[in-house]
């Protein structure tokens, strides 16, 4: 292992996210925009056990780089973020895989399994106020200023029940494809100085657990401090962005993906400076020079 990074950065990128499916995967249902399976990951001819793994199928290559990215950034930011992976499967592995799909293999975007707890599980399939809940919850746990900066940070408008889960230990936030909007729209010209501009100035429509803790009357400081605390990390992106490039996949399409999430991971890392302005700006925190008059 590299002994010239942080220990954690190293073992992050001592090799590219990229795994296969091992096996037919089992579809889940439930309210999902994108198709979504549950099976084991591996790396072929590498004997290591197979990793448990939701993947999802996403058509648009620009929501497979951000979710791939957000993911990464997300480790390094020791977030309360399953670890992300590209995964490539077999057609006839995929059970039910989209209409639009003609040929194989497929590249999905993979996330570490977290097991929901039973207990709560059952207590939400029976509780007909179940969303509210899992708000109350989540804004009086710790995760609340945390999630809140951090889908600040990644300009993550679709923060909702469905993609907040607690493991019995802690609550964990997932998918992100739908973050940092304006990129889907300026894909092809990312690497321009102005379209680069547009990214990092840009702000969600909504933040929806801040918007959730404002309404249960929490302390907008303490995501004020968490959003502080995430600003001291920029260097540590930074250096996964450059470790990323170094990355070498000789599938053309991989490393394309591969590729356009390192400048993501830049991107995020410059969203770090006004992060606490954007925050300030939702709390309507007033600015030093407002409070002077005439």
């Amino acid at each position: 292992m590299r002994t010239d990074l942080p220990a954690d950065i190293a073992a992050l990128i001592a090799r590219p996210p990229i795994y296969r499916l091992l096996g037919v995967a089992e579809k889940v249902h439930g309210k999902h925009l994108n198709h979504v399976w549950k099976g084991l990951a591996g790396v072929p001819w590498v004997d290591e056990p197979g990793i448990p793994v939701f993947v999802k199928y996403l058509s648009d290559s620009a929501q497979l780089c951000i979710e791939l990215a957000c993911g990464l950034a997300s480790q390094v930011l020791k977030l309360p973020v399953p670890s992300p992976a590209l995964v490539v499967a077999e057609l006839e592995d995929i059970p039910s895989y989209p209409s639009a799909v003609k040929t194989g293999p497929l590249i999905l975007f993979g996330s570490l399994f977290q097991a929901p707890d039973p207990f709560l599980a059952r207590r939400l399939s029976e509780d007909d106020r179940a969303e509210d809940y899992i708000w109350g919850q989540v804004c009086s746990d710790a995760v609340g200023p945390i999630g809140a900066a951090w889908d600040e940070l990644v300009a993550n408008p679709d923060r909702h029940a469905q993609n907040l889960i607690f493991d019995g230990l802690k609550w964990w936030l997932f998918d992100h494809n739908l973050a940092l909007q304006p990129l889907s729209r300026i894909y092809a010209t990312l690497e321009h100085d102005s379209a680069q501009a547009r990214i990092v100035e840009h702000m969600a429509r909504i933040n929806q657990i801040l918007d959730q803790l404002k309404k249960r009357r929490q302390s907008g400081q303490d995501v004020v401090a968490q959003a502080d605390k995430l600003a001291r990390q920029a260097k540590r992106l930074k250096i996964l962005a450059i470790e990323m490039r170094k990355w070498e996949v000789r599938q053309p399409q991989l490393s394309e993906i591969l590729r356009v999430a390192a400048i993501i991971v830049d991107l995020i890392a410059l969203r770090l400076a006004p992060l606490t302005l954007f925050i300030e700006k939702r709390l309507d925190v007033p600015r030093a020079e407002a409070l002077w008059t005439e």
